[in-house]
């Protein structure tokens, strides 16, 4: 029994020290420029980066964070240490693909409160705080890629074509994104308005 589980431990040993050998000579292809050693890397290990990334949730699409990190590791291929853990370098590729990504939100949400608050109050009488409160209110409620439209187009007065290659869309959706967040928009204009008319009288 005892001769059973040592044979069954030597096999497990040796197949790994075969996967590993071979995932060596890829890496080594791979360094030189074959781009089918890579891509047969990729087929070892690419459901672990995107499993990694899936789990780790967030408001990112994780296969576009997964593509990301094999255009990364491609690129910084020949950096990596030979005889060193790929997966792991893989996955620590792909943490910082995510944290750049969350800081780059972050970046966009910050750039977005700071042109909120440099938009100039608009010229009514007595109430031209609660309709810049009122108008806050309604851009914060918009999803975020009409909020991102409503900003580029009346915070930087950017064209609809430039707000399309920003948001690698067509024109015809930020015109229909900008359609529906004046919907909203208006809507709180015209709840403002009456309180506003109160005020003045």
């Amino acid at each position: 029994m005892g001769e059973q589980v040592g044979a069954s431990g030597l096999g497990a040993a040796r197949k790994a020290q075969r996967h590993e050998s071979r995932e060596d000579e890829l890496v080594r292809a791979a360094q030189g420029g074959d781009r089918e050693a890579f891509d047969a890397l990729v087929e070892m290990h690419g459901r672990a980066v995107l499993g990694y990334l899936e789990r780790m949730g967030g408001p990112f699409d994780a296969e576009d964070l997964a593509q990301e990190t094999l255009l990364q590791a491609f690129r910084r291929i020949g950096t990596f240490a030979t005889g060193t853990d790929f997966r792991a370098w893989l996955l620590t590729i792909a943490y910082h693909a995510r944290v750049h990504a969350v800081r780059r939100k972050r970046a966009v949400a910050a750039q977005d409160y700071a042109v909120l608050a440099n938009v100039p109050a608009p010229s009514a009488p007595a109430g031209g705080t609660g309709l810049e409160a009122a108008m806050r209110s309604g851009l914060e409620a918009l999803p975020e890629d009409q909020k991102t439209v409503v900003l580029l187009r009346f915070g930087q007065g950017l064209s609809h074509a430039e707000i399309a290659r920003i948001t690698e869309t067509e024109e015809a959706t930020v015109r229909w994104r900008l359609y529906r967040a004046r919907r909203v928009l208006q809507k709180v204009l015209k709840e403002w308005a009456p309180t506003n008319k109160g005020s003045g009288t």
